[in-house]
């Protein structure tokens, strides 16, 4: 490995719609030590040569191929951010955005570190339940260490679209917009998700939970949701079910929402809407939140209520098991 080349988990097209200056500069905290300083994108949210590896004594490299996703995606993401408005029938743009979203998903380190800390324990349990050693044995094509979790990433990556891209694609999209007073900040996860019902045994969280809202930062104005059909199904039973004249302030909210998701124009949720999606944005983020004009006060206040959000979320085993 050659260890030159900066390789980005979040692209730097979408870091640089929150930069500013001649070199985007962007706003940083770090959650793990509580500072916040300014860098120029291009040396932010990234690894050397996080996409590189040894297979069979070969380096290989699927960076090319995240490339030309990026770009893809970027063309898109740009008209949807110029234009604010989504092309709800244009397959082609749900279709690449969707596989761009299927990588993200899965390439930052946050997803690499929850993995790894769940896939631990299931070892751990699994060597307790007299699992054979052999069992573990490494492949001697990848070897061990940094390499195989650079195989087994890349692997998942190149995966990715197959297995999650329909799951985006089978969602209603939605465009969120702030004031430019309250502008969205962007973490180094930025692809989030939440759930306002119950979890149970088995969780709420998962891309096809019934209930599940994904939402993916554009720009510090625009966010864009993906929302389980349910919740549109949800809306129109309560539009349908009001009475004429008596259009109260949540039926107007749920109105605008009803009125995004058919036109694929943004609906405006002002400071308490950006205070919901920015803090979507510090809890997953693993170590780095970005933003474009350097107010962290909401990333400081909620590391001081909860100290554990100094890392990423990380995934659980109901069961109890391990």
């Amino acid at each position: 490995m050659s260890g030159s080349q900066l390789h980005h988990y979040v692209p730097r097209f979408l870091l640089r719609r929150f930069g500013r200056g001649k070199n985007d500069q962007l706003h940083t905290y770090d959650k793990a030590t509580h500072t916040a300083f300014s860098r120029a994108v291009g040396k932010l949210a990234a690894h050397y040569d996080y996409y590189d590896f040894e297979f069979s004594g070969q380096t290989m490299t699927i960076e090319p191929t995240l490339a030309d996703v990026e770009a893809k995606a970027g063309a898109h993401i740009a008209r949807i951010v110029r234009e604010r408005r989504l092309n709800l029938i244009d397959p082609l743009e749900l279709g690449e955005l969707a596989r761009f979203f299927a990588i993200q998903l899965v390439r930052t380190p946050a997803n690499q570190a929850s993995g790894a800390e769940l896939f631990g324990q299931i070892e751990t349990w699994l060597r307790a339940e007299g699992m054979p050693e052999a069992y573990f044995a490494p492949d001697p094509l990848v070897g061990t260490g940094k390499n195989a979790e650079r195989v087994q990433m890349a692997r998942r990556i190149m995966n990715a679209p197959r297995d999650y891209g329909r799951a985006f694609v089978d969602k209603d999209w939605v465009l969120f917009e702030t004031d430019p007073c309250s502008p969205y900040l962007i973490g180094d996860h930025p692809l989030v998700m939440h759930n306002e019902r119950p979890a149970g045994l088995r969780g709420n969280v998962g891309l096809t939970v019934e209930g599940i809202e994904i939402y993916f930062p554009l720009s510090p104005q625009l966010t864009l949701g993906m929302l389980c059909h349910s919740i549109g199904d949800q809306i129109h039973t309560k539009l349908a079910a009001r009475h004429p004249g008596t259009l109260g302030n949540d039926h107007s909210q749920l109105a605008r929402l009803d009125e995004a998701m058919t036109s694929g124009t943004p609906m405006h949720v002002g400071a308490d809407g950006s205070t919901f999606f920015n803090g979507l944005q510090i809890a997953h983020a693993e170590r780095f939140v970005f933003s474009s004009d350097g107010n962290f006060e909401l990333v400081e206040s909620m590391l001081k209520d909860d100290p554990s959000l100094q890392c990423g979320l990380r995934m659980t085993e109901a069961t109890g098991k391990f």
